[in-house]
């Protein structure tokens, strides 16, 4: 797919914000050679929405985006991350935005994608529930991420049985976060010195 136009989750000065509460979604169009400001879509989620209402709010605000599904903002995560991934928008964190930065955006968004291509949130390891990210090849991939941009949305949005996690480290926030979340986790050092985390859902 093509894009051609993109969505910036702005404040009413015009700077990205997280995609929670009230904001704005500005449209951006190139136009004779100049990306163009060419519409917008308010949106109100509410920082306390249901995630029935959150799925329906949504749902409204991705008809109104027409085609566009470019979308930028300060930070996505939770029920809103999964739900936009899963109808096929691509999704980028920026603190500033310059409609001078999207020629180098679209560029990179429309390129081949390279083969194997690096996802940047775990996947499916083949056994049910299962799932895997390698950390550190992540992180090398996608520069303007880190380790809770991408471990986050998942923990936040996923079901799983195990989550298998290879870093160079273990993140320091991690292991706090994911007992603070119900999770238990194990350990292991790998002989290229790199870690596993294995991740579960505590017994009930």
């Amino acid at each position: 797919m093509e894009y051609a136009s993109v969505a910036v989750i702005s404040d009413r000065q015009g700077k990205p914000v997280r995609f929670a509460g009230d904001a704005l979604a500005l449209i951006y169009r190139k136009e004779n050679g100049v990306w163009a400001h060419s519409g917008t879509v308010p949106f109100c989620i509410g920082e306390k929405a249901t995630p029935a209402r959150l799925r329906e709010s949504l749902r409204d605000f991705i008809a109104a985006l027409g085609e566009t599904r470019v979308l930028i903002a300060a930070s996505i995560s939770g029920l809103a991350y999964s739900v936009l991934d899963q109808r096929g928008f691509r999704l980028c964190t920026l603190d500033a935005f310059d409609p001078e930065c999207l020629d180098a955006l679209m560029e990179a968004l429309n390129a081949p994608p390279e083969d194997p291509a690096v996802e940047n949130r775990p996947t499916a390891a083949g056994d049910p529930g299962v799932y895997e990210c390698d950390l550190t090849l992540m992180l090398r991939e996608y520069p303007e991420l880190s380790s809770k941009k991408i471990l986050l949305p998942f923990l936040d949005a996923a079901a799983f049985a195990e989550l298998r996690i290879t870093c160079g480290h273990v993140p320091p926030w991690l292991p706090p976060e994911l007992k603070r979340r119900g999770f238990v986790h194990e350990v292991y050092d790998l002989e290229d010195g790199k870690a596993l985390l294995r991740v579960y859902p505590a017994p009930r």
